[in-house]
Protein backbone atom coordinates (compact mmCIF):
# COMPACT_ATOMS: atom_id res chain seq x y z
CA UNK A 1 0.00 0.00 0.00
CA UNK A 2 0.91 3.94 0.26
CA UNK A 3 2.14 6.14 -2.44
CA UNK A 4 3.93 3.60 -4.49
CA UNK A 5 2.49 0.34 -3.88
CA UNK A 6 3.35 -3.18 -5.33
CA UNK A 7 1.59 -6.23 -5.57
CA UNK A 8 3.05 -9.49 -4.15
CA UNK A 9 1.65 -12.65 -5.60
CA UNK A 10 2.14 -16.11 -4.72
CA UNK A 11 1.56 -18.88 -7.17
CA UNK A 12 0.86 -22.35 -6.78
CA UNK A 13 2.25 -25.23 -8.94
CA UNK A 14 1.22 -24.07 -12.81
CA UNK A 15 -0.73 -21.27 -11.58
CA UNK A 16 -0.21 -18.19 -13.76
CA UNK A 17 -1.45 -14.26 -13.97
CA UNK A 18 -1.76 -11.95 -16.74
CA UNK A 19 -0.16 -8.73 -16.95
CA UNK A 20 0.66 -5.64 -18.32
CA UNK A 21 3.46 -5.16 -20.18
CA UNK A 22 6.47 -3.97 -18.50
CA UNK A 23 4.49 -4.53 -14.79
CA UNK A 24 6.71 -6.79 -13.55
CA UNK A 25 9.42 -5.96 -10.91
CA UNK A 26 10.60 -9.67 -9.46
CA UNK A 27 10.18 -12.90 -9.42
CA UNK A 28 11.42 -16.13 -8.03
CA UNK A 29 13.31 -18.41 -10.54
CA UNK A 30 10.49 -21.15 -11.15
CA UNK A 31 8.39 -18.81 -12.83
CA UNK A 32 8.65 -18.37 -16.37
CA UNK A 33 7.84 -15.33 -18.64
CA UNK A 34 5.50 -15.64 -21.67
CA UNK A 35 3.19 -13.47 -23.94
CA UNK A 36 -0.64 -13.94 -24.58
CA UNK A 37 -3.24 -12.60 -26.31
CA UNK A 38 -6.19 -12.61 -23.83
CA UNK A 39 -8.53 -14.98 -22.95
CA UNK A 40 -10.28 -14.07 -25.98
CA UNK A 41 -11.59 -17.55 -27.89
CA UNK A 42 -8.77 -18.60 -30.31
CA UNK A 43 -6.12 -16.98 -32.59
CA UNK A 44 -8.50 -14.67 -34.24
CA UNK A 45 -10.75 -13.44 -31.50
CA UNK A 46 -6.87 -13.06 -29.80
CA UNK A 47 -5.71 -11.40 -32.40
CA UNK A 48 -8.48 -8.84 -32.55
CA UNK A 49 -8.82 -8.42 -28.94
CA UNK A 50 -4.87 -7.34 -29.02
CA UNK A 51 -5.60 -5.24 -31.96
CA UNK A 52 -8.45 -3.20 -30.19
CA UNK A 53 -6.63 -3.45 -26.94
CA UNK A 54 -3.28 -1.58 -27.99
CA UNK A 55 -4.93 0.82 -30.83
CA UNK A 56 -8.53 1.66 -28.96
CA UNK A 57 -7.17 1.62 -25.23
CA UNK A 58 -3.42 2.28 -25.21
CA UNK A 59 -2.92 -1.16 -23.57
CA UNK A 60 0.25 -3.72 -24.83
CA UNK A 61 -1.02 -5.59 -27.47
CA UNK A 62 0.16 -8.24 -25.90
CA UNK A 63 -0.17 -9.40 -22.19
CA UNK A 64 3.33 -10.85 -19.90
CA UNK A 65 2.61 -14.55 -19.07
CA UNK A 66 3.95 -15.29 -15.95
CA UNK A 67 3.88 -19.01 -14.68
CA UNK A 68 4.94 -21.13 -12.43
CA UNK A 69 6.94 -24.06 -13.10
CA UNK A 70 7.12 -26.59 -9.65
CA UNK A 71 6.78 -25.83 -6.37
CA UNK A 72 5.80 -22.37 -5.40
CA UNK A 73 6.60 -19.15 -7.04
CA UNK A 74 5.93 -15.60 -6.25
CA UNK A 75 6.01 -12.04 -8.49
CA UNK A 76 6.33 -8.74 -7.79
CA UNK A 77 4.22 -6.52 -10.29
CA UNK A 78 3.78 -2.64 -9.77
CA UNK A 79 1.88 0.15 -11.94
CA UNK A 80 4.06 2.52 -14.08
CA UNK A 81 1.90 5.82 -11.74
CA UNK A 82 2.33 6.37 -8.12
CA UNK A 83 -0.45 5.18 -6.04
CA UNK A 84 -2.81 2.38 -4.71
CA UNK A 85 -3.47 -0.69 -6.15
CA UNK A 86 -6.96 -2.04 -5.97
CA UNK A 87 -8.00 -5.84 -6.48
CA UNK A 88 -11.42 -7.39 -6.91
CA UNK A 89 -12.50 -10.57 -7.20
CA UNK A 90 -15.20 -11.24 -9.96
CA UNK A 91 -17.46 -14.09 -9.85
CA UNK A 92 -21.51 -14.77 -9.07
CA UNK A 93 -21.90 -11.67 -6.73
CA UNK A 94 -19.53 -9.17 -9.70
CA UNK A 95 -19.34 -10.91 -12.62
CA UNK A 96 -17.99 -7.74 -14.88
CA UNK A 97 -15.90 -4.48 -13.98
CA UNK A 98 -15.25 -1.85 -16.54
CA UNK A 99 -11.21 -0.66 -16.35
CA UNK A 100 -10.55 3.18 -17.36
CA UNK A 101 -7.33 3.38 -20.11
CA UNK A 102 -4.60 3.18 -18.12
CA UNK A 103 -5.54 1.68 -15.30
CA UNK A 104 -5.25 -2.24 -15.68
CA UNK A 105 -2.36 -4.04 -13.80
CA UNK A 106 -2.65 -7.91 -13.85
CA UNK A 107 -5.95 -10.72 -13.68
CA UNK A 108 -5.66 -14.48 -12.85
CA UNK A 109 -5.73 -16.32 -15.98
CA UNK A 110 -9.73 -17.74 -16.10
CA UNK A 111 -10.43 -13.65 -16.73
CA UNK A 112 -11.45 -12.64 -20.12
CA UNK A 113 -10.10 -9.57 -20.88
CA UNK A 114 -11.99 -7.63 -23.78
CA UNK A 115 -12.70 -3.65 -25.11
CA UNK A 116 -16.02 -2.18 -24.87
CA UNK A 117 -16.86 0.88 -26.46
CA UNK A 118 -19.21 3.53 -24.65
CA UNK A 119 -21.76 5.97 -25.68
CA UNK A 120 -21.08 9.36 -27.56
CA UNK A 121 -21.72 11.26 -24.24
CA UNK A 122 -19.57 8.88 -22.46
CA UNK A 123 -16.79 9.02 -24.55
CA UNK A 124 -16.47 12.68 -25.24
CA UNK A 125 -16.60 14.04 -21.83
CA UNK A 126 -16.73 11.62 -19.36
CA UNK A 127 -12.97 11.47 -19.30
CA UNK A 128 -12.61 7.27 -19.75
CA UNK A 129 -12.60 7.55 -23.68
CA UNK A 130 -15.07 5.73 -25.86
CA UNK A 131 -13.54 2.58 -25.49
CA UNK A 132 -12.96 0.62 -21.95
CA UNK A 133 -11.43 -2.79 -20.91
CA UNK A 134 -14.20 -5.69 -19.40
CA UNK A 135 -13.00 -8.17 -17.49
CA UNK A 136 -15.06 -10.51 -16.61
CA UNK A 137 -15.46 -14.43 -15.58
CA UNK A 138 -13.95 -16.19 -12.29
CA UNK A 139 -10.56 -14.60 -10.70
CA UNK A 140 -8.81 -11.68 -9.08
CA UNK A 141 -8.33 -7.97 -11.36
CA UNK A 142 -5.82 -5.87 -9.75
CA UNK A 143 -5.45 -2.05 -11.05
CA UNK A 144 -3.60 0.92 -10.49
CA UNK A 145 -4.51 4.57 -9.11
CA UNK A 146 -3.26 7.54 -8.76
CA UNK A 147 -3.10 8.75 -5.63
CA UNK A 148 -5.48 6.36 -2.91
CA UNK A 149 -7.88 4.32 -3.98
CA UNK A 150 -11.38 4.34 -2.84
CA UNK A 151 -14.12 2.03 -3.48
CA UNK A 152 -17.88 2.87 -2.72
CA UNK A 153 -20.78 0.02 -2.74
CA UNK A 154 -23.36 2.10 -4.21
CA UNK A 155 -27.67 0.14 -3.97
CA UNK A 156 -30.02 -0.27 -6.10
CA UNK A 157 -31.43 3.12 -7.25
CA UNK A 158 -28.28 5.44 -4.92
CA UNK A 159 -26.54 7.85 -6.91
CA UNK A 160 -22.70 9.10 -6.14
CA UNK A 161 -21.21 11.70 -8.47
CA UNK A 162 -17.83 11.49 -9.56
CA UNK A 163 -15.06 14.42 -11.08
CA UNK A 164 -14.21 12.53 -14.80
CA UNK A 165 -10.88 12.83 -14.12
CA UNK A 166 -10.95 10.65 -10.59
CA UNK A 167 -13.05 7.56 -12.62
CA UNK A 168 -10.86 3.85 -12.17
CA UNK A 169 -13.26 1.33 -12.44
CA UNK A 170 -16.66 0.35 -11.78
CA UNK A 171 -19.42 -2.62 -12.06
CA UNK A 172 -20.96 -3.46 -15.66
CA UNK A 173 -24.96 -3.11 -13.66
CA UNK A 174 -23.72 0.31 -12.52
CA UNK A 175 -24.78 3.07 -15.02
CA UNK A 176 -23.71 6.49 -15.56
CA UNK A 177 -24.54 9.90 -17.07
CA UNK A 178 -22.63 12.75 -17.59
CA UNK A 179 -23.57 16.09 -16.84
CA UNK A 180 -23.04 19.98 -15.77
CA UNK A 181 -21.13 19.93 -12.21
CA UNK A 182 -23.83 23.07 -11.33
CA UNK A 183 -26.98 23.64 -12.30
CA UNK A 184 -26.10 26.92 -13.81
CA UNK A 185 -23.28 27.44 -16.70
CA UNK A 186 -21.74 30.20 -14.70
CA UNK A 187 -21.50 27.98 -11.15
CA UNK A 188 -19.79 25.17 -13.74
CA UNK A 189 -17.48 27.57 -14.94
CA UNK A 190 -16.43 29.30 -12.50
CA UNK A 191 -16.09 26.12 -9.99
CA UNK A 192 -13.30 24.78 -12.45
CA UNK A 193 -14.81 21.61 -11.72
CA UNK A 194 -16.88 21.11 -15.06
CA UNK A 195 -18.39 17.97 -16.13
CA UNK A 196 -19.15 15.15 -13.49
CA UNK A 197 -19.92 12.06 -14.16
CA UNK A 198 -22.96 10.66 -12.03
CA UNK A 199 -23.21 6.86 -11.29
CA UNK A 200 -26.27 4.63 -10.13
CA UNK A 201 -25.91 1.75 -8.48
CA UNK A 202 -26.47 -1.26 -7.89
CA UNK A 203 -22.59 -2.20 -7.93
CA UNK A 204 -19.49 -0.19 -6.69
CA UNK A 205 -17.45 1.93 -8.00
CA UNK A 206 -13.24 2.74 -7.52
CA UNK A 207 -12.25 6.03 -7.70
CA UNK A 208 -8.73 8.02 -7.60
CA UNK A 209 -8.02 10.54 -5.28
CA UNK A 210 -5.49 12.36 -7.36
CA UNK A 211 -5.68 12.79 -11.45
CA UNK A 212 -2.55 11.96 -13.53
CA UNK A 213 -0.05 15.14 -13.13
CA UNK A 214 2.76 15.47 -16.42
CA UNK A 215 5.24 13.64 -14.31
CA UNK A 216 3.27 10.36 -14.63
CA UNK A 217 1.93 11.68 -17.94
CA UNK A 218 5.92 11.66 -19.34
CA UNK A 219 6.42 8.47 -17.62
CA UNK A 220 3.48 7.12 -19.37
CA UNK A 221 5.02 8.43 -22.75
CA UNK A 222 8.15 6.38 -21.73
CA UNK A 223 5.82 3.52 -21.45
CA UNK A 224 4.05 3.94 -24.51
CA UNK A 225 7.24 3.70 -26.43
CA UNK A 226 8.78 0.53 -24.36
CA UNK A 227 5.19 -1.05 -25.88
CA UNK A 228 6.05 0.59 -29.20
CA UNK A 229 7.62 -2.85 -30.17
CA UNK A 230 5.10 -5.41 -29.32
CA UNK A 231 2.30 -3.50 -30.48
CA UNK A 232 4.32 -3.24 -34.14
CA UNK A 233 4.91 -6.95 -33.69
CA UNK A 234 1.13 -7.37 -33.14
CA UNK A 235 0.49 -5.26 -35.95
CA UNK A 236 2.46 -6.99 -38.29
CA UNK A 237 0.96 -10.43 -37.24
CA UNK A 238 -2.56 -9.08 -37.73
CA UNK A 239 -1.17 -7.75 -41.15
CA UNK A 240 -0.20 -10.97 -42.34
CA UNK A 241 -3.12 -12.90 -41.42
CA UNK A 242 -5.57 -10.64 -43.10
CA UNK A 243 -3.30 -11.15 -46.37
CA UNK A 244 -3.44 -14.68 -46.02
CA UNK A 245 -7.17 -14.25 -45.33
CA UNK A 246 -7.39 -12.21 -48.52
CA UNK A 247 -5.17 -14.91 -51.22
CA UNK A 248 -7.20 -17.98 -49.77
CA UNK A 249 -10.53 -15.56 -51.09
CA UNK A 250 -9.30 -14.86 -54.08
CA UNK A 251 -7.67 -18.32 -55.14
CA UNK A 252 -11.26 -19.89 -53.74
CA UNK A 253 -12.87 -17.21 -56.32
CA UNK A 254 -10.77 -18.33 -58.92
CA UNK A 255 -10.60 -22.11 -58.54
CA UNK A 256 -14.33 -21.91 -58.47
CA UNK A 257 -14.84 -19.86 -61.39
CA UNK A 258 -12.40 -22.83 -63.48
CA UNK A 259 -14.77 -25.35 -62.31
CA UNK A 260 -17.52 -23.76 -63.44
CA UNK A 261 -16.18 -23.55 -67.17
CA UNK A 262 -16.29 -27.79 -68.02
CA UNK A 263 -19.76 -27.78 -66.49
CA UNK A 264 -21.06 -25.41 -68.73
CA UNK A 265 -18.58 -27.01 -71.63
CA UNK A 266 -20.56 -30.44 -70.64
CA UNK A 267 -24.41 -29.04 -70.38
CA UNK A 268 -23.52 -27.25 -74.19
CA UNK A 269 -22.85 -30.44 -75.74
CA UNK A 270 -25.61 -32.00 -74.41
CA UNK A 271 -27.60 -30.05 -75.55
CA UNK A 272 -26.40 -30.20 -78.95
CA UNK A 273 -26.12 -33.86 -78.84
CA UNK A 274 -30.35 -33.67 -78.07
CA UNK A 275 -30.78 -31.61 -80.93
CA UNK A 276 -29.72 -33.94 -83.36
Amino acid sequence: GGTAAALKIRLPDQAAVLAENDALVSKTQNVDIGATLGNSGGLLGGLLGGAARSLLTNESFFLQTLRCRGGLGEVLVAPQELGDIATVTLGQALQGIMVTEGAFLCAEEGVDIQTRMQGATQGLFGGSGFFLMRCSGRGSVAFGCTGSCIKYDLQAGECRVVDNGHLVAWADTVSYTVGMASSSLFGTMASGEGLMCSFTGPGPVWIQTHKSSSASTQQGSKMKQQQGASNIIGACIVFFIFIIFFLMIIVAVVFGSQSEIPERRSHRHQYISDEF
